[in-house]
């Protein structure tokens, strides 16, 4: 990053380096992280996170989209190596190095949901489906209470 200005004890040591390298390839490690709002590639400034909720929020994709959101899969998947580079081989601090990490799990996160989108994993419910599951649950509890009802009366 910056080398002249580096002092050796704002640097990130090697324990910590590799305990933020071992974190990124856990699993599960993009769940509970934000995905970037906006990204740059080649100069343009993708709204990644509307982007992404626009997916959510659409019946269908083309197969234009599809491959769009592929190709912005492919980048993030790129730009997410390149700062785990950084993060494994350049003198670093530790708030730098805290900083790539988070960005780094911010893209897999992105990654993820970029994937279930074009998959047609990702869809909103519609809300008549709660209901209807609010409604069985109910159903299945009140059976069950009933079952055990006849089963724990002794009289």
């Amino acid at each position: 990053m910056n080398q002249k200005e580096l002092n050796p004890d704002d640097c990130i040591s090697l324990e910590e380096r590799e305990h933020l390298l071992n974190g990124l390839h856990r699993y599960l490690i993009w769940v509970g992280e934000k995905v970037p709002e906006e990204v740059e590639i080649n100069g343009e400034n993708i709204k990644l996170h509307e982007l992404i909720w626009r997916c959510i929020h659409n019946k269908e994709l083309s197969e234009q989209e599809k491959d769009r959101l592929l190709e912005l899969v492919t980048f993030l998947e790129t730009k997410a190596k390149y700062d785990e580079e950084i993060l494994l081989r350049e003198d670093i601090t530790k708030e730098e190095a805290k900083k790539l990490y988070n960005e780094i799990a911010s893209f897999i996160r992105a990654i993820m949901d970029l994937k279930e989108c074009e998959a047609g994993k990702i869809k909103l419910k519609d809300p008549s489906d709660d209901i209807k599951q609010k409604v069985d649950d109910a159903r299945r509890w009140i059976g069950f209470l009933k079952n055990v009802g006849k089963k724990s009366s002794y009289d």
